[in-house]
């Protein structure tokens, strides 16, 4: 499987969650996001020792239900952008119509790599690799599109990497970052910070320069609340797992309009 640094392209952080569903959609919403699961496994064996790869992908297709879907390609675009480092495709794009054929040449070429280098013949944890991209519940009201992607890999050493990608749109497409989150940012910042060491302690336990707190760029909503998740090795060793601060709706909603 491709080594890549994950957490520098990505900057994320995950729960892995293993279920598959369809979104339900908003009764302002002309959007449906559909489940499609795409996964392989083999396994084979060098030396008496089991050689395996397991990928499993799973994500949503958008549609747009009254109207052309030039909006809902864009999505399903942006997530395979977000995927196709995962893969060694050859310089060619990563899409919807040649994902299953891009997780089977990974499978292949992965125990093909361990079975000819000779230098990983006592590597006992090089022989095993896994990828699972998972899907979280979508949110989506009259303004807004937020959805998640988790992922969980290992190839090697002593433990995986997993992270966590969101993508969040206002209904025309446009894209929701923490640069146009919100009129007055400083005042979101400051309301973060706050709700940040209630929730996880003082900032000088983390790793934020001279405990300036800011704001991840990695963030979705809910129903009840938005949420900004910090990534591995982020502002914290990898031992304090997940990260995240969590900010009740009603506290924030004259600062983001998204939020009903």
């Amino acid at each position: 499987m491709k080594k890549m640094n994950i957490l520098k392209q990505f900057a994320v952080t995950v729960i892995c969650i293993t279920f598959v569903f369809a979104c339900k959609t908003n009764s302002k919403s002309n959007f449906e996001f559909m489940p499609v699961t795409v996964a392989d496994s083999i396994q084979n064996y060098s030396n008496d020792t089991a050689i395996s790869n397991i990928i499993s992908i799973k994500y949503f297709d958008a549609k747009n239900t009254k109207s052309g879907d030039s909006v809902a390609d864009n999505i399903n675009n942006d997530f395979f952008a977000w995927l196709e480092p995962f893969f060694d495709n050859g310089g060619e794009l990563l899409t919807k119509d040649n994902l299953k054929d891009a997780v089977a040449s990974e499978i292949k070429r992965f125990i093909k790599d361990i079975n000819e280098d000779e230098s990983l013949a006592d590597c006992e944890s090089c022989k095993h690799a896994e990828l699972f991209i998972d899907t979280r519940p979508v949110y989506q009201n009259g303004k807004i599109i937020s959805l998640v992607y988790s992922f969980n890999q290992y190839s090697g050493g002593a433990h995986g990497t997993y992270g966590l990608a969101t993508f969040n749109y206002k209904k025309d497409g446009t894209p929701v970052t923490t640069e146009n989150l919100s009129s007055d940012i400083d005042e979101l910042t400051a309301v973060a910070r706050q709700a940040f060491i209630r929730q996880n302690g003082e900032l000088a336990n983390f790793w934020f320069d001279n405990d300036e707190f800011y704001l991840s760029d990695v963030f979705y909503f809910t129903e009840k609340s938005v949420v900004f998740y910090y990534s591995l090795y982020e502002i914290a060793p990898y031992s304090a797992g997940d990260i995240n601060v969590e900010i009740n709706n009603d506290d924030v909603k004259h600062l983001i309009e998204y939020i009903n």
